[in-house]
């Protein structure tokens, strides 16, 4: 990293990923000055004026003021993710043309506590950034397993193939539990000592949060024991309610019933039939499992989800857990036919 920068910009689509990125960088800015002296930090309510109303004046002027008892000022500004309209971000513009040597602005591309969506970075206050600074990014979806392994690479844990599957599998998707797992294996094993599953199991925790994509492709592999673990990782570390996992569910073998029976030439038709837009990837999968269980199988799905839902919703004397792990392992059960 260059020490030398004016200005950082943070992003990043979890918010403990975001947050440990930036403490990493404000203590390295601030070196050895006292946080309390160098250190501030503008927020949601700091970019609003009396009226209510949005702007950077208060960054920007903390940004441009010389620092008092120490050498230079580290000014980090917060949920910044409203301001995405290029005539909101003119005056930030204009100050990176020719920032205060003695600040470290760090930008954090956040939605805040009052925003609804988190807008796209303008163009130009990348472009911007790149001039006179840094733009560090913490996202990594679609690239968790190469992420997963930069961070143990950088952590000095040695670990083989097999843990490093094992600490994917236990994370799933709540990547952030990953610095405290690591942290836990070099204080117990140092940095030099090669560590295979049994050394790191007891270490883990509880399994993480999964996509529910990880659901669906466990049922379709036919094995009832996978797809029930993965709906109780689903439940457990998701925090997903039954009424939740059954529409994700019913929406998937919606998708299926709609093409099964249908002798269609391409995956662009499939798409077109489902209303998917851009990637012909889902309709591709929906097609082939459309093909694997034909329209008997496709119906008898439905037929199995109506079912839990009525159970679900007081039907049945069963918890709605024990429900919801019936149906995943009558719906595996179809793959098998």
């Amino acid at each position: 990293m260059t020490k030398i920068a004016s200005a950082f910009l943070l992003r990043g689509d979890d918010p403990t990923l975001l947050g440990n990125a930036l403490r990493a960088l404000t203590d390295q800015l601030l070196e050895d000055e006292d946080r309390s002296i160098a250190l501030e930090e503008v927020t949601d309510d700091g970019h609003r004026n009396e009226e209510g109303e949005y702007s950077l004046d208060t960054l920007l002027a903390s940004a441009q003021t010389v620092p008092f008892l120490s050498d230079k000022r580290v000014v980090v500004g917060r949920d910044l993710g409203r301001f995405s309209k290029k005539d909101t971000i003119e005056p930030l513009l204009t100050y990176l043309e020719n920032p205060l040597s003695t600040t470290r602005l760090v930008l954090v591309w956040e939605k805040g506590p009052t925003l609804q969506r988190l807008g796209q970075i303008p163009k130009v206050l990348l472009e911007a950034v790149e001039k006179s600074g840094e733009i560090i990014d913490t996202r990594v979806k679609g690239k968790s397993w190469e992420w997963i392994r930069e961070q143990v690479d950088l952590s000095g844990v040695q670990l083989d193939r097999g843990a490093l599957q094992a600490l994917k599998e236990n994370i799933g998707d709540d990547l952030a539990s990953l610095s405290s797992i690591l942290e836990t294996l070099t204080s117990v094993y140092g940095v030099s000592t090669a560590l295979g599953c049994e050394e790191i199991e007891p270490y883990l925790g509880a399994s993480g949060d999964i996509p529910p994509w990880e659901l669906s492709d466990a049922i379709a592999s036919g094995n009832a024991t996978l797809a029930i673990e993965k709906l109780q990782r689903l439940q457990k570390a998701g925090g997903r309610h039954e009424i939740q996992i059954l529409a994700i569910l019913h929406g998937h073998f919606s998708r299926i019933l709609r093409l099964a029976g249908l002798n269609l030439s391409s995956d662009k038709e499939a798409a077109i039939l489902l209303g998917d837009k851009g990637s012909t990837f889902r309709a591709r999968k929906s097609q082939q499992e459309a093909q694997r269980l034909g329209n008997l199988r496709s119906r008898e799905a439905i037929t199995l989800l109506s079912e839990a839902d009525l159970a679900i919703r007081g039907h049945s004397a069963l918890a709605g857990g024990t429900i919801l792990e019936v149906l995943v392992a009558r719906l595996a059960y179809l793959y098998r036919g």
